[in-house]
C-alpha cells in the first residue's frame, strides 16, 4: 500500500470503530467521548499534517483545524445535553457549529488556492481575518440571539439542511482540485460528502426528537470529520525558495472589505440600539482584532512589493550575468578577484571559481598588465561612480590571444556591490571581421591586390609627399592583350587562374615598397615609391613583360597572355587622375605600337588621346552621315604585271579634319566595338560594288578579331552574299596572325563556316607574329600576305630577304598563293619575282583606287546593281 493512502485508510478505519463503539455502548455516558474524541482526532490529524508537512503557507491548515476543533466542541455540547436530556433543536450546539464554518470555509479556501507564498508570520493571515469577520456576522446573525434568549432567526426545519449545504459548497471548493496530482483532495472532497450526510442524519434525528445517547445518527458526522483531518496528513513535505511573494490587488480588497464588515455591524447595532450585551463585545472584540490584523498585513504587503521588486531586479540582474556571454569579475581595492561569472568558461575556458583570490592582471597578456593596472588604479583614485574602458588581449586556456573590451567601474561602498566591477566583452570576431572588412573595401577578391580605391589612395599620398630633389613618383598602367579570347575559349574559371596567376608575377616584379593593383577586369596597375625614377620603371615594365611570355599551363592547355605597359611620370601639382590618365594614355599608345610594348608619356601622346576621343564620337556618326567610302588597292600578278583583283579598304572623309588614315581610326572602331557595324556596312558596300565587276577578279575583304567573333557573323555575310550573288571563291579573307592563333572555338567556327561555302582566307601582316607552320596546317588558310617589313628587307640588307624566302618556301610547301605588300621600288619587284612570289601590292604597282575607277575599269557592260550608297550605271 503505497504511504499516501495510509492515512485516510486508518481514518476509515478509525471511524468504523468509532461508530462501533458508540452504538455498542447504547447509552452510557461515558460513550459520548467517543463521539467528541473523533471529532477532536480530526482536528489533531490537521496539526500533525502542519507538523509533518510543514506547509509554505500554514494559516489555512491551522484555520481549518480550529474549525474541526469548534465542530468537537459543539459535538460535545449536544452529547451533555443528550445524557441530560435538555437536548433541544436547535439550539446551543447549532450554534457553536455555525461558528465553526467560517473557519472552515477560510481554511478551504486556503488549501485549494495554488497561489505559494514565502514562508511569513503574516504571510496568508488573510484568512484569518476574513474568518474573524464573517464569525462576527455569524454571531450577531444567529449565535448572539439564541445565547441572548432571543431564539434562532430562522424555523427549526431550516436548521436540519443548513449544515449540509454548508458542507456541499465546502466539497465544492475541494473539488476544484480533484485533479491535481496530490491526491488528497479527492480525501477532502469526500471527507465533506460525508460530514454533510452525516450533519443531515443527526439534525434530522434532532428534529423528529429521536436523537438520544446510543443513536447512530448521532455519530454519522464523526468519518467524514475523520476523513477530513486524514487529508492533511497525506501532503508532503514541499521545501520552496524563500522568495519574495507575489501581490495581487484582490488582496488589499480583500483586506478593506474584511475590516469595513465587523465595523458596518458595529456602527449599525450603536446606530439603530438593536445590540445585546453578547453581541456588543464579540463585535467589538472582532473588528478590534480585524483592523488591526489587516493593517499589519497590508502594511506587509507594501514592504512585499518593494521586496519584490528588488528580488525581481536582483534575479534578472543575476540571470543576465549568469547567461551572459560577457564575463563580470568583482575584485576588492586591494585587486585580487572575489567573484568571476560563468561566462569565463566560455571565454576563456577557465573555471571561474578558480580565480577567486587571484590578481585581476592575470586575465590579460602579460605585454598589457601595466596598461590595465593604470586603468584599474585611475578609476579608483577618481572614486565611486567612475568609469573607464580599454581593450586589450586575453590569453584563453589553449594559449591563443583573444581580443577584448574592459569597462572598469568603481562600485565601492554601494549597497547592491561594493568593489570594483570588470566587465569583459570579447570582440575578438569583431575585430577580425573588421579586418576582413577592410580588406576586401580596398584589396581585390580575387587576386588579392590592392583595388582602385587602395591605389588612388596611396598614390594621393605618395604625390602630396613627394619632394622635388627625389626621384619622381611613377605610375605603370598594364593591360592585357587579347585576355577576352582566354574567357571565351577556356571559359570564365580559367580566366580567373590566368588573372591570379599574372597578379603574382606582377607583385613579384614590385618592390617592397610598390603598390601592386588591379583596376579592374584585365587591367593592373604599379605605383613606384622606391628610389630609381624612371630607370627602374622601365626595369620594372621589362621585368613584367619577360615574366609574361613564360606559357601558362591550364589543364591541358598552354597559354601565353601578353600585356601592354604605359609609364606615366608624376610632376609637381599633378592629381591622381591625370597621372593616371596618362599612364592610361601611354598604355594605349603600346598596344597600337603593336602590343607586348611599353611607352612613357610624353605630351604629344596626350594631343593624341584628345583626338582619339573626339574621333570615337564623330566615328559613331560616321556611316549615318555617309562618311566612310570603298576604295581598292589592286592584286597584281608579278610575272605577267596584269591586275588579278582587289583589296577593299575602308576610307574616312572627316567633316572638319579631312581624310582621316585608317591606322588611326580603325584600332579605335576596333577598341570601341564600332568595327561590328562598320565592318558589316564595309562587307555589304564591297560586295555590292563587286557585283559591278566581271567574273574572276578576287576580291579581298579585311576581318577583325572582333567581327569573327560576333556569333551570327558567318551567317550573315553568307546571306550578303547570296542577296548581291556574289561567287564566294572569289572572296579571300584577311585576318590577323593574332585572329588566327588566339581568337579559339567561336573564329574557329566562324571560319570553317565560310571556307566551307566557298570563301577563302589570307593571314594578313603575316611573320610579324606567333602563327607557327603547325597553325598553318590546322587551319583553312588559303593565302598568305608577307608583311611589309619583309619586303622592305630586299635591297636594304643583304641578309633581309632570309624571311620573305622563308615564308615562300612554307607556302610552296602548304600550296598556298603568296602576296608581297608594301612593293615599294623596282629591286624589291625584281627580287621578288625571282623567289618565286605570285602576287603584289604595292604604290610601285598601283595607289588605291577609287571604286568608280575600278569599275570602270574593270566593271562589267551588261550588269548594273543598286549599291547602298544608290544606283550606280553600268558602264565599261
Amino acid at each position: 500500500m503505497r504511504r499516501t493512502w495510509l492515512a485516510p485508510v486508518l481514518a476509515a478505519v478509525g471511524a468504523v470503530a468509532c461508530v462501533v463503539a458508540y452504538v455498542a455502548l447504547d447509552g452510557e455516558a461515558w460513550a459520548e467521548w467517543w463521539r467528541t474524541g473523533g471529532m477532536a482526532a480530526a482536528a489533531a490529524a490537521v496539526v500533525v499534517g502542519i507538523v509533518a508537512a510543514r506547509p509554505v503557507r500554514p494559516v489555512p491548515w491551522w484555520t481549518t483545524a480550529i474549525g474541526l476543533g469548534v465542530l468537537a466542541g459543539a459535538v460535545w455540547v449536544q452529547g451533555d445535553r443528550m445524557v441530560a436530556g435538555t437536548l433541544v433543536f436547535p439550539g446551543h450546539a447549532e450554534a457553536i457549529s455555525a461558528l465553526a464554518y467560517p473557519a472552515l470555509f477560510a481554511g478551504v479556501a486556503g488549501l485549494t488556492s495554488s497561489r505559494r507564498q514565502s514562508r511569513d508570520i503574516l504571510n496568508g493571515s488573510e484568512p484569518i481575518i476574513y474568518s474573524i469577520a464573517v464569525t462576527a456576522l455569524v454571531w450577531v446573525a444567529v449565535a448572539g440571539p439564541y445565547f441572548d434568549d432571543e431564539g434562532f432567526p430562522l424555523r427549526a426545519a431550516a436548521w436540519v439542511w443548513i449544515f449540509p449545504l454548508l458542507d456541499g459548497l465546502l466539497a465544492t471548493m475541494a473539488f476544484r482540485r480533484i485533479g491535481d496530482p496530490e491526491r488528497r483532495f479527492g480525501v477532502l472532497t469526500l471527507g465533506f460528502l460525508l460530514l454533510g450526510a452525516g450533519h443531515a442524519l443527526s439534525g434530522w434525528a434532532a428534529y423528529d426528537g429521536v436523537l438520544v445517547p446510543g443513536a447512530w445518527q448521532a455519530v454519522a458526522p464523526v468519518p467524514g470529520a475523520l476523513l477530513v483531518g486524514a487529508s492533511c496528513l497525506m501532503a508532503e513535505r514541499v521545501v520552496q525558495p524563500d522568495k519574495a511573494p507575489r501581490v495581487h490587488w484582490t488582496q488589499i480588497f480583500g483586506l478593506l472589505f474584511a475590516a469595513l464588515v465587523p465595523l458596518g455591524a458595529l456602527l449599525l447595532m450603536l446606530a439603530t440600539g438593536l445590540s445585546s450585551r453578547s453581541s456588543s463585545v464579540v463585535v467589538s472584540v472582532a473588528t478590534v482584532l480585524v483592523i488591526v490584523l489587516a493593517l499589519s498585513r497590508m502594511w506587509r504587503l507594501v514592504d512585499q512589493v518593494r521586496t519584490l521588486s528588488e528580488q525581481r531586479g536582483r534575479d534578472r540582474l543575476a540571470a543576465m550575468v549568469e547567461h551572459s556571454t560577457d564575463v563580470v569579475v568583482l575584485i576588492d581595492p586591494a585587486g585580487s578577484i572575489t567573484y568571476a561569472s560563468p561566462g569565463l568558461r566560455a571565454m576563456l575556458g577557465y573555471d571561474p571559481d578558480h580565480w577567486a583570490g587571484r590578481s585581476f592582471t592575470d586575465l590579460v597578456d602579460v605585454a598589457e598588465h601595466d596598461v590595465l593596472r593604470r586603468q584599474v588604479e585611475h578609476v579608483v583614485e577618481s572614486g565611486s561612480g567612475a568609469t573607464a574602458e580599454v581593450e586589450t588581449s586575453m590569453v584563453h586556456v589553449d594559449g591563443q590571444l583573444r581580443r577584448a573590451t574592459i569597462v572598469v567601474a568603481n562600485l565601492v561602498g554601494g549597497a547592491a556591490v561594493d568593489g570594483i566591477v570588470l566587465t569583459i566583452r570579447d570582440v575578438t570576431e569583431q575585430r577580425n571581421l573588421e579586418r576582413q572588412l577592410s580588406h576586401r573595401a580596398f584589396h581585390d577578391e580575387l587576386t588579392g591586390l590592392a583595388n582602385r580605391a587602395l591605389f588612388l589612395d596611396r598614390m594621393d599620398h605618395a604625390l602630396r609627399i613627394a619632394r622635388s630633389d627625389a626621384d619622381p613618383v611613377v605610375v605603370l598602367f598594364v593591360d592585357l592583350d587579347d585576355f577576352k579570347s582566354v574567357n571565351d575559349n577556356l571559359g570564365h574559371a580559367a580566366g580567373d587562374q590566368v588573372l591570379k596567376t599574372i597578379a603574382d608575377k606582377i607583385r613579384r616584379a614590385a618592390g617592397s615598397g610598390d603598390t601592386a593593383a588591379r583596376l579592374g577586369g584585365d587591367e593592373f596597375a604599379l605605383l613606384l615609391e622606391d628610389r630609381g625614377g624612371v630607370d627602374r620603371a622601365i626595369d620594372v615594365a621589362e621585368r613584367i613583360l619577360e615574366a609574361l611570355h613564360e606559357p601558362l599551363t591550364l589543364g591541358s592547355d598552354e597559354v601565353v597572355v601578353l600585356a601592354s605597359v604605359g609609364v606615366a611620370i608624376a610632376t609637381s601639382g599633378m592629381s591622381t587622375t591625370s597621372v593616371l590618365r596618362d599612364a592610361d594614355i601611354a598604355m594605349y599608345e603600346a598596344k597600337r605600337a603593336g602590343k607586348g610594348q611599353i611607352r612613357i608619356f610624353d605630351p604629344a601622346m596626350r594631343m593624341v588621346a584628345t583626338k582619339h576621343l573626339e574621333y570615337r564620337g564623330d566615328l559613331a556618326k560616321a556611316l549615318d552621315r555617309q562618311e566612310l567610302r570603298i576604295v581598292f588597292m589592286p592584286f597584281v600578278e608579278l610575272a605577267s604585271g596584269q591586275v588579278v583583283g582587289a583589296e577593299a579598304l575602308v576610307r574616312w572623309r572627316h567633316p572638319d579634319h579631312g581624310e582621316v588614315p585608317a591606322t588611326e581610326f580603325l584600332p579605335i572602331a576596333d577598341r570601341s566595338g564600332l568595327i561590328v557595324p562598320i565592318g558589316y556596312w564595309a562587307i555589304a558596300e564591297t560586295f555590292a560594288l563587286a557585283s559591278r565587276w566581271r567574273a574572276g577578279l578576287m576580291l579581298g575583304v579585311n576581318v577583325s578579331p572582333v567581327q569573327l567573333r560576333q556569333p551570327d557573323f558567318a551567317e550573315r555575310v553568307i546571306a550578303i552574299a547570296d542577296e548581291y550573288h556574289i561567287d564566294p571563291s572569289t572572296v579571300v579573307f584577311e585576318m590577323t596572325e593574332s585572329a588566327l592563333v588566339d581568337e579559339g572555338d567561336r573564329a574557329a567556327a566562324a571560319i570553317e563556316r565560310l571556307h566551307g561555302v566557298g570563301f577563302r582566307f589570307a593571314v594578313d601582316d603575316f611573320g610579324t607574329g606567333q602563327c607557327s607552320l603547325a597553325t598553318l596546317q590546322r587551319q583553312p588558310v588559303d593565302l598568305l600576305k608577307i608583311d611589309r617589313s619583309a619586303v622592305r628587307a630586299f635591297g636594304d640588307d643583304p641578309h633581309g630577304p632570309t624571311l620573305a624566302r622563308t615564308i615562300l618556301q612554307t607556302a610552296a610547301s602548304l600550296e598556298m598563293l603568296t602576296v608581297a605588300e608594301g612593293i615599294e621600288t623596282a629591286v624589291q619587284l625584281r627580287e621578288l619575282r625571282n623567289v618565286g612570289c605570285q602576287l603584289g601590292q604595292g604604290f610601285l604597282l598601283s595607289q588605291p583606287v577609287e571604286a568608280a575607277d575600278i569599275e570602270r575599269r574593270f566593271g562589267h557592260p551588261d550588269v548594273a546593281v543598286v549599291s547602298r550608297a544608290g544606283p550606280l550605271p553600268s558602264t565599261t
